[in-house]
């Protein structure tokens, strides 16, 4: 093949694929290269580009600049931008196509030249940077049927007409693209919240272990971590309502700015990040509020109500919870009331009194007793710093909860440790002092009455257990009436001969023997001998008696009844409990209640009464 001709093929296949790359993007199909190649800036790439300058007649420069990920004005003000603004902008440039075209000499052709199309000087200009190169846009009048203007790309023979809607991308003040937040907290890594003066105000610090908020001052105390990141979730939501003053320079006494009624700080250790300035509102505005941006040295109006929680005072920060906790990790539940006893975890779903005797605890009960716990709320602070606890009752405290975990050791050796305590002291009026923890402050707080105060509250409600098969027999006792019944078969009874006759229905007295053998008490209600008149125990005299047999040694299970429940579906009634140190009464479930009265009962049946 001749060398000179190979040499020429080779020249045109390089400026073809020149062409290519210039003019044809890798995966583009016709319609979107043609699409490509009737827009005004073709080249425009709006992720790329760094700087944007409009400006309006002659009257409005606005210059901003891309920063950290977002757009901040560099003129007429250094203030933040809002992406939204300038990012339509751009996308509508990106978009933005020929409608029509005039040549050079068609321009060249008028007598006043661009004068004639609104662009000299023009209505608006736009520049763009992008990278290294400068792309400028200038906007002329509407053509004669007003959908669209005169359009010069600066550097291009001729002009162009675009779509009339790019007007309305660009903005006709400062105002309208500037960004209306007030904390502009995107981005901000702190870890401290101050609100100032401290006489009225507080510190709260985030624990690096579990990123909880403590309150640090005005006293060391849990804060409510809730409350405090739903009003940041808030703080960051709240715009400005209006754009009062920019110079720094400005007079701030007529705003209640100075000094400030208040501060809001958020801080990263020692370095405060943002500072809020709160003063008073307008007279004609009550329900609005002077807020200065010290990052920009600015006043604006806010909403009273958006910010105004943040200036209750500290109190309104504290976590009013008296005990926090893991129910997951208590181990151990220490109590010490009527007496002390001690609970303690045997599974997922298994509890046992360790003291003052061992026995089964309901595994219900003890789940309620640690919501009850979880759901105490302090009223007010007592006496926000104490050394003198003793004055409240609390040293020692009347009464005291405390919840412990495990903890492996080092050396493999495993102790409990205090997950949370409350200390409740000395009666006030309708209230209860009561401290938390290790807490050098002392609260008041209303007692629910739903926390156990000694251990059978927590004891299994299985009183007993056995099956029919064990009773020997029933023996009633009732107002000096004895009535003896003898169980002689599966669901086979009979009167004992020393006893008064009368009819047996011997399927539903079988039923009573069972509810019986399952004695289980729906609510434990009170303990000791002193308690049994208050619950009808003497005016109402029902006692039953079941004899066991097939045993070693013949037992015999004793049960009291005394007067109806206010519900009336039930009644108390009373049983001794082995390791309790007297009589525990509890509400008997109905349907026991409801055999006791037409089966276990020694009174006379009423005259002419059949069963």
């Amino acid at each position: 093949m001749n060398t000179s001709s190979t040499r020429w093929l080779l020249l045109f296949a390089v400026g073809l694929g020149a062409v290519i790359l210039l003019y044809e993007r890798p995966g583009e199909s016709t319609s979107e290269s043609a699409a490509r190649r009737s827009r005004v800036l073709p080249l425009l790439l709006p992720d790329d580009v760094s700087a944007v300058t409009v400006q309006r007649d002659t009257n409005l420069t606005l210059r901003l600049e891309r920063t950290n990920g977002g757009w901040e004005f560099l003129a007429p003000i250094r203030y933040p931008a809002q992406p939204a603004g300038v990012g339509g902008l751009l996308e509508g440039l990106a978009k933005l196509e020929v409608r029509g075209v005039l040549s050079a000499a068609e321009v060249l052709a008028q007598t006043n030249g661009l004068r004639v199309f609104g662009l000299d000087p023009p209505n608006a200009t736009v520049v763009l940077n992008q990278g290294s190169s400068r792309m400028e846009l200038r906007l002329g009048i509407s053509t004669l049927l007003g959908s669209e203007v005169y359009a010069q790309v600066v550097g291009q023979d001729g002009l162009v007409t675009v779509d009339r809607g790019l007007m309305a991308l660009l903005p006709y003040s400062v105002h309208q693209w500037r960004d209306a937040g007030v904390a502009c907290m995107a981005g901000l890594r702190f870890n401290r919240i101050e609100v100032r003066p401290i006489t009225s105000g507080f510190e709260v610090v985030r624990n690096p272990t579990n990123q909880q908020w403590e309150m640090t001052r005005p006293l060391l105390t849990r804060a409510n971590n809730a409350k405090i990141e739903s009003l940041l979730e808030r703080l960051d939501l709240i715009r400005a309502l209006s754009f009062v003053a920019d110079d720094p320079r400005a007079d701030l006494e007529p705003y209640g700015l100075q000094p400030p009624n208040h501060e809001l700080v958020l801080g990263q250790g020692t370095n405060d990040l943002v500072v809020l300035q709160f003063g008073r509102g307008p007279t004609n505005a009550p329900d609005q509020l002077f807020v200065r941006r010290m990052a920009n040295s600015n006043v604006v109006l806010v909403a009273r109500a958006a910010v105004e929680p943040w200036l209750g005072g500290f109190r309104d920060f504290c976590d009013r919870r008296l005990v926090v906790f893991d129910p997951d990790r208590v181990a151990r539940i220490v109590a010490r009331d009527e007496e002390q006893f001690v609970v303690e975890r045997q599974g997922s779903r298994e509890w046992r009194l360790t003291a003052p005797y061992a026995a089964s605890a309901d595994h219900l009960l003890v789940i309620e007793m640690l919501a009850s716990l979880a759901e105490l709320e302090f009223l007010e602070f007592e006496r926000e710093v104490t050394t003198d606890f003793a004055a409240y009752g609390l040293a020692p405290p009347r009464r005291q909860y405390r919840l412990e975990t495990t903890v492996t050791n080092i050396d493999g050796t495993v102790t409990n440790a205090i997950l949370a305590q409350v200390d409740i002291g000395d009666p006030t009026k309708h209230k209860f002092y009561a401290r938390r923890g290790s807490e050098n402050s002392v609260v008041t707080m209303l007692d629910t009455g739903r926390l156990p105060r000694a251990a059978y509250e927590l004891r299994d409600r299985r009183i007993w257990e056995f099956t029919t098969n064990q009773i020997a027999s029933i023996t009633i006792r009732q107002f000096n009436n004895t009535r003896r019944l003898l169980r002689t078969g599966p669901a086979q009874w009979v009167a004992a001969p020393d006893t008064p006759q009368s009819p047996i229905n011997a399927f539903a007295l079988e039923e009573a023997a069972y509810q019986l053998g399952t004695l289980h008490a729906a609510r434990w209600v009170a303990r000791g001998e002193d308690q049994l008149a208050r619950y009808g125990f003497g005016s109402i005299d029902h006692q039953i008696s079941v004899e066991l047999i097939g045993e070693e040694k013949q037992r015999t299970h004793v049960v009291g009844f005394g007067r109806q429940t206010l519900s009336g579906r039930t009644a108390y009634a009373t049983v001794n409990i082995e390791g309790e140190p007297a009589p525990v009464i509890f509400e008997c479930r109905p349907r026991l209640y409801e055999l006791l009265q037409s089966e276990l009962s020694a009174m006379p049946a009423p005259s002419g009464a059949s069963r």
